[in-house]
């Protein structure tokens, strides 16, 4: 994703390095430094880019003397304008190098005599009794001799200014193995991230991302309250939380429902039978869509089942099946097809991210938005290039080269766009392929 206030230059890690003149583990390195800009992915293969302009200004805040390798000018750090022959003394000098170094003081002169002595620093041009006009009573430099040695090419040390993000905090505390951190929160009343990932059989970055959302219980301190969490999940993320493993199941809690999905199906009364050119068209959706509905197989992760298998035929010849058991899986698989088929309006299974409604998002982005608010899991980006191919969802916004800011690597959208289109019902296909917006 693209911020939507992001400046219309970005950069790769790779760019910034070869701007500044570094490495790139120093770049790395940059990076952990508190304030550094953060990066966003961008481009067929996910490339971190990041604002240009806010790079530049960290790096003349932080480090002005990198800073200064990346400016396309004979005077990076804006030293005074003057004659190339004025005659500077040490203690000038002191004022031009702290300038140099983003310093308020003056670089002492002791420490400029340092440098004479290890001939670090260029002799002086002029002395006392050299016999020249105007005569002087110390040593002198002239500007231009002054300035070349002010911005000479530099080595500098990790700095200490910004820090890197959290290591004292993360150095006093004691490592401890990720698996036995979470155990122990989950027997307390208290749960860390990682105990919220392993009791909702969640990914980590998903349990991150719920730490920040709308009413997610807060806290000062690295765990949360264990009661707040489930009450927020069972609120907000109510399929996560039926589907998470309970502490206490008896048995026959445990065999009641499957004995009332077998005692369901006995008792329900045989509906109208759909064959497999008849389901998408039922629902408002391209036939070929319903033929990509039937070889939907269930899938399981981390022993919970994310998506349900479509049903059964109740034929195979030819292959027809029940109405009522195709009806339960759109409405549980498809809630947005199934609620523009009843008029409803859009129902989305997780609610979408809040953002800028122009930042931009590329296709993986767009497969990751419309495939948790549809069905539970991201969509694969081959999916969302071939409905792109074929007009059935929006032409990119912005294209590669399109001369308009910030630059993109790939075909990106608008998020206002993504979400007009996941909230709008389902059509068989009504934008037009391949054609750039005006």
């Amino acid at each position: 994703m693209i911020p939507a206030d992001a400046d219309e230059e970005v950069l790769t890690s790779e760019e910034i390095a070869q701007k500044y003149k570094v490495n790139m583990p120093q770049v790395g390195y940059w990076s952990e430094m508190e304030g550094f800009p953060k990066g966003w992915p961008a481009g067929p293969g996910r490339t971190l880019v990041r604002d240009a302009c806010e790079v530049d200004e960290w790096l003349r805040e932080n480090l002005p003397v990198h800073w200064a390798r990346g400016q396309e000018s004979d005077n990076p750090y804006g030293l005074p304008e003057g004659n190339p022959k004025d005659l500077l003394s040490l203690k000038d000098i002191g004022v031009c190098e702290a300038q140099a170094l983003g310093r308020d003081e003056p670089v002492p002169t002791a420490t400029l005599r340092g440098y004479l002595s290890k001939r670090t620093m260029p002799q002086p041009d002029r002395t006392p009794g050299d016999g020249l006009k105007p005569e002087v009573t110390e040593r002198m430099w002239f500007r231009e001799t002054v300035y070349d040695w002010v911005n000479r090419p530099r080595t500098m040390r990790r700095q200490t200014k910004a820090g890197r993000r959290s290591d004292e905090a993360s150095a006093s505390t004691p490592s401890r193995p990720r698996k036995q951190a979470s155990s122990r929160a989950q027997e307390s009343s208290r749960v860390d991230v990682d105990g919220i990932a392993a009791k909702y059989r969640v990914s980590r970055p998903t349990a991150g991302r719920w730490t920040h959302a709308e009413g997610f219980p807060s806290t000062d301190k690295a765990d949360y309250d264990a009661a707040a969490v489930d009450a927020w999940v069972r609120s907000e993320r109510r399929r996560t939380w039926e589907a998470a493993p309970k502490r206490s199941v008896t048995a026959a809690e445990q065999k009641e429902p499957t004995s009332a999905e077998a005692g369901g199906r006995s008792r329900r009364k045989s509906g109208v039978e759909l064959t497999a050119d008849q389901i998408g068209p039922r629902y408002g959706v391209p036939a070929d869509t319903g033929l990509n509905w039937i070889k939907v197989k269930a899938k399981v992760k981390d022993g919970k089942v994310v998506r349900r298998s479509f049903p059964a035929p109740l034929r195979t010849a030819p292959r027809v099946w029940e109405k009522n058991e195709v009806d339960d899986w759109v409405k549980e698989a498809r809630p947005h097809v199934w609620a523009a088929f009843k008029g409803t309006g859009p129902v989305l299974l997780n609610p979408l991210p809040e953002g800028d409604p122009r930042d931009l998002l590329d296709v993986d982005d767009f497969a990751e938005v419309w495939g948790n608010a549809t069905r539970g899991e991201p969509l694969a980006r081959q999916t969302i290039f071939a409905y792109h191919n074929r007009g059935q969802i929006p032409y990119a916004d912005r294209v590669p080269d399109d001369g308009k800011t910030p630059r993109v690597l790939s075909y990106h959208w608008y998020r206002e766009t993504v979400y007009d289109f996941i909230t709008s019902r389902p059509g068989s296909g009504n934008y037009e392929p391949k054609r750039p917006r005006e």
